[in-house]
């Protein structure tokens, strides 16, 4: 009825046709949707982002806790590595201390009760981080725009290690 034998809609256009008009301006709408998010400041861009790169920023010291490592491991930072985060690349901060106390876990009895022990041979390490960023009602975030959240887990990249250690303390050193 609508298309003849051909494959043209009433006899003068290609089904295919139709098709690609439809793809292209599915497409305007898109690319219209996303730059209009864009302006609206609804998607974080460099210059839109939570924290902006013409405020002043604090400096925050960000305690991580790198748990169950090797002496190795503590031995590989050092005072004044920068730290980067390792899904984005982006800078994070500089390694200001370095310490570390002897790994502890909790084990369980076969009779169902549960005691601390140390773990052998590992070491939790405390690394403190000095961190150019801000604190805002939606929490801590770095200048890069990186939410830094305690007790979260971080994929951290340094010049000698990579690892994930978890965020246990952030502090405000200097506001401006």
């Amino acid at each position: 009825m609508f298309m003849d034998e051909k494959g043209k809609l009433f006899g003068k256009v290609s089904i295919i046709d139709v098709l690609v008009v439809v793809v292209i301006l599915a497409g305007i709408v898109g690319a219209v949707f996303a730059f209009g998010k864009i302006n609206s400041g609804a998607v974080l861009t460099e210059n839109k982002g939570i924290v902006r790169h013409d405020s002043t920023l604090d400096t925050l010291e960000v305690t991580m806790r790198l748990r169950e490592v090797r002496s190795m491991t503590k031995d590989a930072i050092h005072i004044g590595d920068e730290v980067f985060a390792k899904d984005t690349g982006k800078y994070l901060g500089t390694v200001v201390s370095v310490t570390s106390e002897p790994a502890k876990k909790i084990i369980s009895g076969f009779d169902g009760r549960s005691a601390l022990a140390t773990v052998p041979e590992k070491m939790d390490v405390l690394m403190v981080l000095h961190v150019d960023g801000k604190r805002t009602d939606g929490g801590f975030f770095t200048g890069n725009n990186i939410h830094l959240v305690y007790g979260s887990e971080m994929q951290i990249i340094t010049p000698s290690i990579q690892s994930t250690p978890i965020i246990e303390q952030i502090k405000i050193v200097t506001e401006e």
